[in-house]
């Protein structure tokens, strides 16, 4: 599969990112465009033949029958939490109506509602019918066959829960991934099917679901994620700038926890680009393998930031690899969700402060970030467990790989911009294939598909047998000298007292929005060279935002999320600020004459004070 380069851009060009902005993100990278090279993934730039490493093409003993591409005996399975949300009945029925093959789809929908709420289900099927009166019946894009109450009714399960139980994005989508598994322990689903996780306020272009399958062959990985934050409904049908632009993520920045931000762009690429790993929510894709090994932990109540960086550390180290999709054949409506302040009220659920540190606690622990479990092997035993790390790659080979410098909180490691063209990271394959699904006990959530084999990254010899050649992996080789043990042992204390005093705040005065409802139109910024336009990621733009309502006294986010002072009192929406009240902010005349009584008032105690003094010693005199 060589291909050979014959002219820049001939494979498509990334966008590096604006030099002035790379540069305040501490990144040495000049930024511009780059051209696209899908060599590069395979041999990292080398001409020597034995450098060459590619990723795992799908082999005929992983498609269990069927034919390695495409999706013929495939079904494919959308997994979609809905928080009181009015579009999703029409998000059904538009994936349904613009299917190529909608009889081989399968939904499923955590759906959180209030009574006052329309159910998702039976709203669908009214609008179905309400099409199919329209245009007299016909195909499923008209409404389905004449006769048919509600088509495609019986490929919809709703797992209902009152919004009053709902705790954020990522308790939904935990169980909905348990959901999963029930079905997968039914045969239900294969791991050779095709998943896709997105978002209950979405449009399709048409036939999007053979495009999906048809891109993700394009990867040429059985491993493969697709993800990435989805363009605006109002781009159906477009070609972007005339050139197919696709959002790319590639960058993180630090809030208490790990925050997507400052997304890029890619143009005219002819295949999926290999990411450095990060990962977005709002648009999910690969065969069900990959969510059925990899599902969202539901133990992380009030998540926001954090959820999708310590998911996409759970692919890596599982083997997968994340790929910035080539075209847009998903959609979110972002005007149309983020509208309603029903949906963005989740952050009034049923978790409380207790539960938000157990879940930043998780969060830290599992990447090593400041604020997690202190003691080592207590630590290694949440990473093996069914939400933890996977055991084909570690995680230093995420921190090096991504450039996210985990241990210390910083955004980079080495400066250097890994948004361009990025060298695959080899791993050994599970001896029992792409398709092995890791069993845990149900109680204790701890591995039972134990010894581990010689392949595992968890695989210790004094433990799992002897293995010649294989390093242990004993905490005891790796032990830290007493100094810089006891040093990062300080630093973790204090960042964890930080964590748990910001999730009080958080759990105290908390009013969360989807991080998919707020991405902001593209902020456009002149490059040095010629025009870049860089896309900013909602949390970017989100934050822009908040930086300019923050000088006029108001914060948009709660303290855990933005830094707000700790005098921040919330007021339902918003947070009305202590600090633009300051002597600092007063006119001058009123500044000088506040200094002037505060000196009156220092001297008037001191005077206080010291006659007090005299009396006291005439006192013992007398």
């Amino acid at each position: 599969h060589l291909i050979t380069m014959t002219t820049l851009g001939d494979y498509g060009e990334i966008f590096m990112g604006n030099p002035k902005n790379l540069e305040r993100a501490g990144y040495k990278d000049k930024g511009g465009n780059i051209a696209y090279d899908p060599e590069f993934e395979c041999t990292g730039g080398s001409s020597d033949p034995n450098d060459r490493q590619c990723p795992y093409e799908t082999k005929e003993s992983d498609a269990m029958g069927l034919e390695t591409t495409g999706w013929d005996g495939r079904l494919m399975h959308l997994n979609m939490p809905s928080f009181r949300d009015p579009l999703c009945p029409r998000t059904l029925k538009y994936l349904f109506t613009k299917a190529k093959r909608p009889n081989d789809i399968r939904v499923r929908v955590l759906q959180q509602n209030m009574d006052v709420d329309d159910d998702c289900l039976e709203t669908y099927c009214k609008m179905m019918a309400q099409l199919r009166e329209e245009t007299g019946g016909g195909d499923t894009s008209k409404g389905g066959p004449a006769g048919e109450d509600c088509p495609h009714r019986d490929q919809i399960f709703v797992h209902p829960i009152s919004a009053k139980d709902a705790a954020g994005p990522t308790y939904a989508r935990g169980l909905i991934g348990q959901d999963m598994h029930a079905a997968y322990a039914k045969n239900e689903i294969s791991p050779q099917d095709f998943c896709m996780s997105t978002d209950s306020h979405m449009d399709f272009e048409p036939e999007w679901d053979e495009k999906m399958v048809n891109m993700w062959d394009q990867a040429k990985n059985e491993y493969a994620v697709l993800s990435t934050y989805v363009a605006n409904i109002d781009q159906l049908g477009q070609n972007l700038n005339g050139v197919h632009e696709v959002p790319h993520l590639c960058m993180i920045t630090f809030t208490s926890q790990v925050r997507t931000t400052a997304t890029k762009c890619a143009r005219n690429l002819v295949k999926p680009k290999l990411t450095n790993a990060v990962w977005g929510a709002g648009l999910s894709f690969s065969k069900c393998h990959a969510e059925l090994k990899v599902p969202v932990d539901p133990h992380t109540p009030g998540i926001f930031d954090g959820e999708e960086f310590n998911r996409a550390a759970r692919f890596f180290t599982y083997g997968y690899d994340v790929y910035t999709p080539n075209r847009v054949y998903v959609l979110h409506d972002y005007h149309g969700s983020q509208h309603n302040p029903k949906t963005s009220s989740w952050g009034h659920g049923k978790f409380g402060q207790e539960d938000l540190q157990n879940a930043y606690y998780r969060l830290n622990t599992m990447l090593d970030i400041p604020g997690g479990e202190l003691d080592e092997q207590k630590a290694l035993q949440l990473k093996r467990s069914r939400y933890g790390l996977g055991d084909r790659r570690t995680l230093d080979e995420l921190i090096e790989f991504s450039g996210v410098d985990l241990r210390h909180k910083r955004a980079t490691i080495d400066g250097k911009n890994r948004c361009g063209n990025i060298q695959w990271v080899p791993f050994i394959e599970h001896p029992k294939g792409a398709n092995f699904i890791p069993t845990f006990d149900d109680t204790t959530e701890e591995p039972l598909d134990l010894p581990y084999d010689k392949s595992s990254v968890w695989y210790d010899p004094q433990i799992d047998g002897a293995g010649a050649g294989m390093i242990s992996r004993d905490v005891i080789e790796n032990e830290e000298a007493p100094k810089e043990k006891e040093l990062r042992h300080a630093e973790e204390k204090a960042a964890h007292a930080v964590f748990k005093e910001e999730a009080k705040q958080l759990a105290g005065n908390s009013h969360h929005a989807d991080e998919h409802k707020r991405l902001a139109a593209a902020l456009e910024e002149d490059g040095a060279e010629r025009g870049h336009k860089e896309v900013v990621s909602s949390a970017a733009a989100a934050a822009l935002k908040a930086e300019q309502m923050e000088k006029e006294g108001v914060v948009v986010f709660p303290p855990l999320l933005r830094g707000s002072p700790q005098s921040a009192l919330t007021t339902g929406k918003l947070f009305l600020s202590q600090k633009k009240h300051g002597i600092e902010h007063l006119p001058i005349q009123v500044k000088i004459a506040v200094i002037l009584m505060i000196f009156g008032l220092c001297a008037a105690v001191i005077t206080s004070g010291s006659g007090r003094g005299r009396r006291k010693k005439n006192s013992k005199k007398r």
